[in-house]
């Protein structure tokens, strides 16, 4: 059966059809937008540059080839903040819905690690609940970790805690 010979009413139910198909997939692209939470009314601002301090430990100093090492990390923020209206932010005006906390206990999972040398640790990047990284060490010598946090609001700052130093050993 070619396309002109297709009656009238199997035309429309086509339409329909297509109509409503059409319908439903608008309708669900849209679902997940509705979850979106409105703009708050008041936001909170940086007014002045964070103290932030990081404080980095480890499960051991001293470990053989291999073997795990959990890392630790506290993360503790200061800084000046202002309530404001949303409506008054400026155009690319970092804020936050809430203060950032001052004291995080467990933030080695959020952190970036540097290790010198490098080319010799394998970070597990899977999710913990305790917030620690796991790292296992692939040569003998001494390592030296020095973890890194990004600050709130301060595009480009980072702040570095005391570095880590490690040693691994043969088995």
């Amino acid at each position: 059966m070619q396309w002109a010979e297709v009656p009238d009413a199997s035309l429309e139910r086509v339409r329909t059809l297509l109509r409503l198909s059409l319908a439903a997939v608008f309708t669900l692209a849209c679902i997940p937008l509705q979850g979106c939470d409105p703009k708050p009314e008041f936001v909170f601002v940086l007014e002045a540059p964070q103290t932030v301090e990081l404080a980095a430990s480890a499960s051991s100093r001293s470990v053989g080839i291999g073997t795990p090492v959990v890392l630790y990390a506290e993360r503790t923020t200061e800084g000046s903040w202002s309530r404001i209206p949303y409506r008054e932010l400026k155009p690319d005006q970092c804020w936050m819905a809430a203060i950032p906390p001052q004291r995080e206990a467990a933030v080695a999972d959020n952190l970036h690690w540097i290790v010198e040398p490098a080319n010799v640790a394998t970070f597990n990047t899977d999710f913990r609940s305790d917030h620690t990284r796991t790292v296992v060490l692939s040569k003998q010598g001494i390592y030296t970790f020095t973890p890194s946090t990004a600050v709130w609001c301060e595009a480009g700052r980072s702040v570095a805690a005391t570095p880590l130093r490690i040693e691994v050993h043969s088995r």
